[in-house]
């Protein structure tokens, strides 16, 4: 008798409450408004499909998957690597239009992802005994572009592309630089940059 008894409750226990794909779509608003009315009406007087409704928003609100990119998603992040150029630039990328023959190395020619940093380090002009940076990027939209230079001790120098993409640094001591180039969605960083 006991075990038709247990039969009996499984068999009938919340016959009349909608089931769990139900509740699912009443919450995601996919049911028509009649039959979401008449599932409000049962959550009114019916304890466990409250409490099981209450479950099942608290398990999506958890799992949901954000549509929007992350920051780390938006923003690309290239490390620079040095072409090799046997005096010759490569791919179309020149030195910087500022730049004047004769400096005392050639270009440096780099390559990130889709762009291109060419950097001619000169003797400074305007400060004798000193150096300067002369730069060019391309290949990146270079609008709100800043570039900043790292030397020893954690000493920045920041600068903005103009509208072509030219970018210098003056007044610099002889030394080891690191370069990094920040937009709104990209990064460039050149770690190892030795001024001689």
């Amino acid at each position: 008798m006991a075990h038709i008894d247990d039969s009996f409750k499984a068999a009938l226990y919340r016959i009349t409450c909608p089931d769990s794909a139900t509740l699912g779509n009443l919450h995601l608003g996919l049911l028509p408004n009649e039959a979401t009315a008449q599932i409000e009406e049962h959550l009114a007087i019916c304890p466990l499909c409250t409490e099981e409704l209450a479950q099942l928003e608290v398990f999506l609100a958890e799992t949901a998957v954000s549509h929007e990119p992350s920051t780390a998603e938006r923003i690309k992040i290239w490390i620079a690597k040095r072409i090799p150029t046997g005096g010759q630039s490569r791919g179309g990328v020149g030195t910087p239009a500022f730049a004047v023959r004769g400096g005392d190395d050639g270009p440096l020619m780099y390559e990130a992802g889709n762009a291109q940093l060419s950097l001619e380090v000169q003797d400074d002009p305007d400060h004798p005994g000193r150096k300067a940076i002369l730069g060019l990027v391309l290949g990146i939209e270079t609008e709100a572009v800043t570039v900043r230079l790292f030397a020893g001790e954690g000493t920045e120098t920041a600068v903005t592309l103009d509208d072509s993409g030219n970018f210098t640094f003056a007044n610099l001591e002889k030394g080891r630089f690191e370069l990094l180039l920040s937009g709104p969605d990209i990064e460039i960083y050149l770690p190892k940059l030795t001024i001689k």
